[in-house]
């Protein structure tokens, strides 16, 4: 039985990993998410290189793994990619995942492999609000460093771009500790240029968004597929993500065109990744809206409905140097969707679903996955959020047609009852 060591597990890693298919073929360790546990001063004082290290030593001996794993934005793919290498196994090169986490390192990367899908951009100093960037407005200001879309907004004035990066003292320093280890990350590949507190300036972009889902094995990049996203009406905000992606054939194939464009001539390698794309009809253009160097876990078990190969054994295989397996459209479903529960007001949790109303949505459609983000006694602000909504469930569904998967949907909504106050 083969060993993996998983670095910082979240929620879904822990529930796709006790599975019996993952239980039976691998033994799963765990790096505990030490650089988020540790008090701010430790933080400081902790360089990623050198926990890498001490992971490596301890896995290096009696307790040694086969591979590495990290699904987690920021800082498990990060960790894991530096800790593969330091035991020396398969895994993508840690600087290119450092750059590919980083929104300009990244942009220059899209800009070199495929310039036609790569939008106009500048590095925004926030020190030097009333610099602009050459970009002419309107144009998104985003944090180089972020999840979700945290700290995103489209600026049309100079007065607005000084609004959206103008921080108070305790947000500052919030940032700079929450992003040292990063910064270090980056110091440690000589890339220096474009500080981890530091802001992209990009050009806005219209259109249908999806998610290219793929992986790279031994440098030949190979797609999954595309995950259209679902906005609510009039927002920004997603609803659900549905597979498989109704945009016409020859677009998905100009994606995974440009997808393995990026992702080959990167350099990184053994790991899967997705990439968010807009397609805008009216012009005809593909653009990229960012790549992320690890797998999409919110859309594993919509690719084993589908395609038949969940996205975790696939990860677990690259990582151990494995035949990865991968076919399309051998699942047992012909849709499958990612549901994503939002209020747009906060609120406070009055009540959520109990393990009965969860089971029994089980027992209707087998396979069902139901993720609460938030607690009874919770404000819906107390979590990460999306800018102007405020998620607090996501239900994973799948059915045989697109019709079946949407009264499913609504059945669930039934059973899963949420409570909240004003």
């Amino acid at each position: 039985m083969k060993r993996i060591l998983v670095v910082c597990p979240g929620s879904w890693d822990e529930a796709a990993l006790s599975r019996p298919e993952i239980a039976g073929r691998y033994q799963i360790l765990r790096a505990a998410t030490a650089v988020w546990d540790m008090p701010w001063y430790r933080l400081l004082l902790t360089h990623p290189a050198d926990f890498a290290r001490e992971i490596a030593r301890r896995h290096a001996g009696a307790d040694k793994v086969d591979g590495v794993v990290g699904t987690g934005d920021y800082p498990g793919a990060l960790l894991a990619a530096a800790i593969a290498a330091e035991l020396g196994l398969p895994g993508p090169p840690f600087a290119q995942v450092v750059r590919l986490s980083h929104k300009v390192l990244s942009r220059e990367i899209h800009r070199r492999w495929a310039p036609e899908a790569t939008p106009d951009f500048a590095a925004l100093d926030p020190g030097r609000p009333h610099e602009p960037p050459r970009l002419a407005y309107p144009f998104f200001v985003k944090p180089v460093k972020g999840t979700m879309s945290i700290g995103a907004r489209l600026v049309r004035s100079r007065a607005e771009l000084a609004a959206a990066l103008r921080f108070g003292w305790r947000e500052r320093l919030s940032k700079r500790i929450l992003l040292t280890p990063f910064a270090r990350m980056l110091r440690s590949i000589g890339e220096d240029r474009v500080p981890a507190h530091w802001f992209i300036a990009e050009e806005p972009l219209e259109g249908v968004q999806v998610t290219v889902d793929g992986f790279v094995a031994n440098r030949e990049a190979t797609v999954m597929g595309v995950v259209d996203s679902v906005m609510y009406p009039g927002t920004q905000s997603f609803r659900r993500f549905e597979y498989p992606s109704r945009l016409p054939v020859a677009v998905q194939e100009r994606m995974g065109g440009i997808a393995m464009q990026i992702m080959t001539g990167s350099g990184f390698d053994h790991s899967c990744f997705n990439i968010e794309m807009f397609w805008d009809a009216a012009r005809d253009r593909l653009s990229v809206i960012e790549v992320n160097p690890r797998m999409s876990y919110q859309f594993a078990d919509l690719h084993e409905w589908v395609d038949g190969v969940n996205t975790y054994d696939l990860q677990l295989r690259l990582a151990t140097s494995e035949p990865h397996g991968f076919r399309r459209d051998t699942g047992r479903h012909g849709a499958a969707t990612s549901f994503v529960m939002r209020r747009f007001r906060d609120a406070r949790v009055r009540a959520v679903p109990g393990p009965e109303a969860v089971a029994e949505l089980g027992r209707r459609h087998p396979g069902s996955r139901v993720m609460i983000l938030c607690g009874v006694g919770d404000r819906l602000s107390d979590h990460d959020q999306d800018v102007g909504s405020y998620r607090y469930a996501i239900v994973n569904m799948s059915a045989p047609t697109r019709e079946a998967l949407e009264l499913a949907w609504r059945e669930a909504e039934t059973l899963l009852r949420f409570e909240f106050e004003d």
